[in-house]
């Protein structure tokens, strides 16, 4: 359908006003709600060049690169300030039962029994460039990742998670990230966990939203780790690979306490060889591990049946920002970046269509 309307331009401002737009209820702009919301749940998949082939297939619609540039960062930069006021006014309440009584009124998602909560970080390349050597080189940004995620039944489908992401501080993000889990029955749940990588901000996180929480460090990042020392070990992959072995039965079988005084001994037989590569690496390995030995008790962990990877946590950064925001020839600024993220959770969470009934179109304007 096509509508016919007068436009008038202000002569001072050069902007344009559509008097009957208010009339029939039509956003601001180009597009309208209908083309938008679907154009915007494909841009969530797919490049702008892909997407402009397939409005042009399926709905017979030509939209440019800056018409879908404006309407994303419009539309995303509307779910994007949606968490930021809320984590602001979250912020503002003190802590306690006025906080969870705030976030309790909302509609809850989900009440399981067990909850797990992890957070992370990814990079993707932005627009911006800095001086380095002579050269201008791409600046990456990280982005970070949260996710609250639990299990009804044993079957492999009956995994749930919703996510959000931030550029924010570790504490806004935090009060974010806890404002989710909330809302996903964690007061309510028998057991709570939070998983992550040992990363400094992770565990600031963790630390001061989920401290009731168990603590697990992720299984496969520790691997890495372990991984990083076997190669400069061993210089042979075979034997590299037995060394690494050797430490997963250890943690299996004896948790963190017993990797970390294998390599202690490990370390104490090596420096009578003297070889400082060597005991760097081992240095390395054990100044990671030490701290964070009270969270890698994963004989427990497996006899309470938790999981003990994060593979949750990472296949939401791929679906956050490694899928569409990362790519050849991808470059973001901060405002796409952080609207696209915003759009991408609200598809992830099954939030799409209570979104739209919002009206960020009208709201942006």
């Amino acid at each position: 359908m096509t509508v016919r309307r007068a436009r008038f331009r202000c002569a001072k401002s050069r902007a344009f006003e559509y008097p009957l737009d208010a009339v029939l209820d039509l956003p601001p702009g180009e597009v309208t709600v209908s083309l938008g919301r679907r154009a915007l749940r494909l841009a969530t998949h797919m490049s702008f060049a892909t997407l402009q082939e397939e409005l042009g297939y399926q709905h017979d619609v030509r939209l440019s690169d800056t018409v879908l540039d404006r309407l994303m960062q419009t539309v995303g930069g509307v779910a994007e300030r949606d968490r930021a006021d809320s984590a602001a006014t979250l912020a503002a309440l003190p802590l306690g039962v006025v906080r969870e009584e705030h976030v309790l009124a909302q509609e809850p998602l989900a009440r399981p029994k067990r909850l797990y909560i992890s957070c992370d970080g990814v990079m993707y390349p932005t627009r911006y460039r800095q001086e380095e050597n002579g050269r201008k080189r791409l600046v990456y940004q990280e982005m970070k990742c949260g996710t609250v995620f639990w299990q009804e039944g044993d079957s492999a489908s009956s995994w749930h998670k919703r996510v959000m992401s931030s550029r924010e501080a570790p504490d806004r993000f935090g009060l974010s990230l806890w404002e989710l889990a909330v809302r996903c029955g964690m007061l309510q749940a028998d057991e709570v966990i939070f998983i992550s990588d040992g990363g400094t901000w992770c565990d600031t996180v963790a630390r001061n939203h989920f401290h009731d929480a168990t603590r697990i460090l992720d299984w496969y990042h520790l691997s890495e780790h372990v991984w990083a020392a076997a190669r400069v070990l061993h210089g042979d992959e075979a034997a590299a690979r037995r060394w690494v072995g050797r430490c997963h039965t250890l943690l299996a079988e004896w948790s963190g306490i017993g990797l970390l005084r294998y390599l202690r001994r490990s370390r104490n037989a090596r420096a009578a060889e003297g070889s400082s590569q060597i005991i760097e690496a081992l240095d390395a390995l054990i100044g990671y591990l030490a701290p964070r030995q009270a969270i890698t008790d994963y004989v427990e962990y497996r006899e309470k049946g938790y999981a003990i990877g994060s593979g949750m946590m990472e296949s939401t950064c791929k679906q956050l920002v490694g899928t569409r925001l990362k790519g050849s020839g991808r470059q973001w600024s901060e405002s796409g970046a952080l609207a696209m993220a915003a759009l991408i959770s609200q598809r992830l969470n099954h939030q799409w269509d209570a979104f739209w009934t919002t009206r960020p179109l009208h709201r942006a304007a």
